[in-house]
């Protein structure tokens, strides 16, 4: 049991390009980074624009102490400012994992 984290966020128009190579970037950093194991992804069928990272963690806490970390990060600031005029709004869900 424990915490998985979804961010989405609808690619903005002629921008697809620009945003995998974010996606993937910002991936790679945060596990290097962070020691977590994030992925990313397109939605199939709906909204094709929209991507996707997920991670999971062991607990709330864990996931709150590396946000708290990544706040202090300067590369990782630089990094994710390099997002900025990528994607539209945001959405963030936590789902609590059973198995």
């Amino acid at each position: 049991m424990g915490v998985r984290f979804i961010r989405k966020a609808r690619v903005n128009d002629g921008k697809r390009d620009e945003a995998i190579a974010f996606a993937t970037d910002i991936a790679e950093h945060w596990n290097a980074t962070y020691g977590t194991h994030v992925t990313w992804g397109f939605e199939i069928g709906g909204d094709q624009g929209t991507l996707y990272w997920m991670s999971d963690h062991s607990s709330l806490a864990a996931l709150e102490e590396q946000m708290l970390a990544s706040m202090d990060n300067a590369e990782t600031n630089k990094r994710l400012a390099e997002g900025i005029g990528l994607f539209g709004p945001a959405q963030d869900k936590l789902v609590y994992t059973m198995s």
